[in-house]
């Protein structure tokens, strides 16, 4: 059937929609420049309430796989492709994306002009939208952005429980305000011996978890959204090492005085060129995000380690004196380059000093 990508400027992309009326979706509009790692982009929590554009004009060639999510499902509102390939390349063991995404009822449209998608976002900025079969009138869908607001979204995305994988080496205390699977996964390559805290973790919750170190993760959202997390984003800096890890790396910067803006159209993709000021090397880093840190406030204490090519955005930032590391980019990637995964390694050597770097 016939379906649309409606804003309220009265802007109207047109496709083939794929799924059942009842799955037609509302949110923020980002698109994503990578060219693979489709599975993991929709099963990244941070995309929560958004739906996704995917600028590379052919989805779908190699299938799905479970063991390539980031989470238990898909969390975006919906897909937009130019071309959906229904065939998996990869044999008998791999699902299709439609069959993927009807599974858990979340809509796709295709046959869309992505290009053209593409730059009206780059022109007017991330902006609010409908995904829609033909069969639903325009002006009645875009009623569902009346009330669509991400001010909780972390809080729906976090773990409701603790848990813990099992490790040999420094215990670290990881605040879900949206982890990627990849994130535990190269905290748990290096041994380390992890625990896994909802995003609402009192201070008390944090220190009963005797952590040698604490990272805070990425997740959706605004970080302005949610002060009521920052008290124990401020009792790990003063009491533990700490990675911060994209919105992780917001809520750093938010507890320690600094502001955080909104970028025009944010850093979606696998293809982002950082500068690393320490070590003198430029790194290809894949980015979900859509809001950015002002060190300005921060110089006293913080310097700033790895700064954006394209547009001079804060990418990184250390401490001058204690042992805390916020990175704005994905190094655990997924999907993306591995330029970065060195900075698990310096973590951790934060950490406890004894701790070789992984090979």
């Amino acid at each position: 059937m016939q379906g649309y990508l409606r804003f309220p400027d009265g802007t109207e992309f047109r496709g083939t929609y794929i799924g059942d009326p009842e799955w037609s979706g509302r949110g923020e509009v980002v698109f994503n420049t990578a060219m693979t790692g489709y599975q993991e982009i929709l099963t990244d929590p941070s995309y929560y309430g958004q739906i996704v554009v995917l600028t590379y004009p052919l989805i779908g060639n190699y299938g799905t796989f479970a063991d390539s999510a980031e989470s238990l499902f898909p969390w975006v509102e919906g897909l937009v492709v130019h071309r959906l390939e229904e065939v998996p390349s990869h044999g008998p063991d791999a699902h299709t994306l439609e069959r993927y995404l009807k599974g858990y009822k979340k809509p796709l449209l295709t046959n869309v002009d992505t290009r053209a998608l593409t730059r009206y976002l780059r022109d007017r900025g991330t902006q609010r939208a409908v995904l829609a079969p033909s069969s639903v009138p325009a002006n009645e869908a875009l009623k569902w952005l009346n009330d669509y607001n991400l001010t909780d979204a972390v809080f729906r995305v976090t773990t409701p429980n603790p848990y813990h994988i099992a490790g040999s080496g420094p215990r670290i205390t990881v605040l879900d305000y949206g982890v990627k699977n990849s994130i535990l996964a190269e905290l748990s390559r290096r041994d380390a011996d992890v625990t896994v805290l909802p995003a609402g973790a009192s201070p008390e919750d944090l220190a009963a978890s005797t952590p040698d170190g604490v990272v805070l993760s990425n997740g959706p959202g605004d970080p302005a959204s949610i002060p009521e997390v920052l008290p124990t984003v401020r009792y790990a800096l003063d009491h533990y090492p700490t990675l911060g890890i994209c919105l992780g790396h917001q809520l750093i910067g938010l507890a320690e005085g600094a502001n955080t803006y909104p970028l025009k159209f944010g850093h979606h993709g696998a293809n982002h060129p950082l500068y690393d000021h320490r070590l003198g090397r430029v790194l290809i880093t894949s980015q979900n995000h859509g809001y950015a840190v002002e060190s300005e406030a921060l110089e006293d204490r913080y310097r700033v380690r790895m700064t954006h090519l394209h547009d001079k955005t804060v990418e990184a930032l250390e401490h001058k004196r204690l042992p805390i590391l916020s990175v704005q980019h994905h190094p655990e990637a997924g999907p993306g380059p591995s330029d970065s995964l060195y900075l698990f390694d310096e973590f951790l050597l934060k950490v406890r000093p004894e701790v070789k770097p992984h090979a």
